[in-house]
């Protein structure tokens, strides 16, 4: 087995855990709120990230500019967290992995484009309306009515897509850092900013909490967080940008399957449609054509 393809593996277990981590903080929600959710995770995820910086051979100096950079990622990333959290709680697991992780990628390009660092042409707006009526199919639109878009467990998971989006057109400006570095940072400043200002412990001590909970939650740092980024960003280094973002159209499907599986979540054809629909209309965007034969470098 070639090294791409034994990389192709990892990259995929890395997928695993994106998309487990959709019905895993449905588990969680069971155990922690929100916050205790968040300041949990990020503090785990930034202690196991040292090691990793530390392999990678990567510094942790850091400029003052991409410090605040880093600091206003982790504002956006406490509140993606938080609405990604709540739309796992109050809302189906699978439903909710896969409109936002086809929806983040959709207005990461709408704002890329309205921000003038990508130009348009015709097949990107047909591409982008194809992604839109997607979203829309996997979230069966046509069900609810105005005011019920507009409230409840539709509005976290719009919500948690802009957060991102945001997140990431924000983090665009830290062009000459190491990835792993300056999400090492926004991941330090986000548990920081979360246990200052809205860390509220209502659960107890997580040191008596059963394995469940201690299974899950280090799934969804360790796995889904630590190892999945380091991972991608491996990936994306390798292989180039293009090729490793094939490997992110996994997630929706891994989330909807998973929940199906452990939370008897009902699958719904129109989620797999509209998943489908997005992640074509996304390769059509970033010019990606699906090989599963050969890896090929970008170059």
């Amino acid at each position: 087995m070639t090294t791409d393809r034994k990389l192709a593996l990892w990259i995929v277990l890395a997928m695993f855990f994106w998309g487990a981590s959709w019905p895993i903080a449905n588990v969680l929600s069971d155990y922690i709120n929100v916050h205790e959710f968040i300041s949990y995770r990020y503090i785990i995820t930034t202690l196991s990230m040292v090691p990793v910086l530390w392999w990678m051979k990567l510094s942790f100096k850091i400029s003052l500019k991409h410090f605040l950079i880093a600091s206003l990622a982790a504002i956006l990333l406490i509140y993606y967290s938080k609405y990604y959290f709540l739309s796992t709680k109050h809302g189906a697991p699978g439903l909710a992995g896969a409109v936002v992780t086809t929806l983040m990628p959709v207005l990461v390009y709408l704002l890329m484009m309205f921000s003038k660092q990508n130009k348009t042409q015709r097949k990107d707006w047909l591409a982008l309306l194809l992604g839109i009526l997607g979203v829309l199919v996997t979230m069966n639109i046509w069900r609810f009515q105005l005011s019920e878009i507009l409230t409840g467990s539709s509005v976290y998971l719009i919500a948690a897509a802009t957060c991102w989006a945001l997140m990431s057109l924000v983090t665009t400006f830290a062009k000459t850092v190491a990835p792993a570095t300056l999400s090492f940072y926004i991941y330090l400043m986000t548990a920081l900013l979360d246990l200052t200002f809205f860390f509220e412990p209502t659960h107890g001590s997580i040191l008596v909490m059963d394995y469940v909970f201690w299974i899950s939650i280090l799934i969804v740092t360790i796995g889904s967080t630590t190892f999945a980024t380091t991972v991608y960003f491996i990936g994306i280094q390798q292989l180039g940008s293009k090729q490793a973002s094939v490997f992110t159209f996994l997630v929706p499907f891994i989330a909807i399957g998973l929940s199906v599986i452990f939370l008897s979540e009902t699958l719904q054809w129109t989620t797999i449609l509209g998943a489908m629909m997005t992640i074509i209309a996304l390769m059509i965007l970033n010019n990606i054509k699906f090989n599963f034969l050969t890896i090929k470098h970008e170059k």
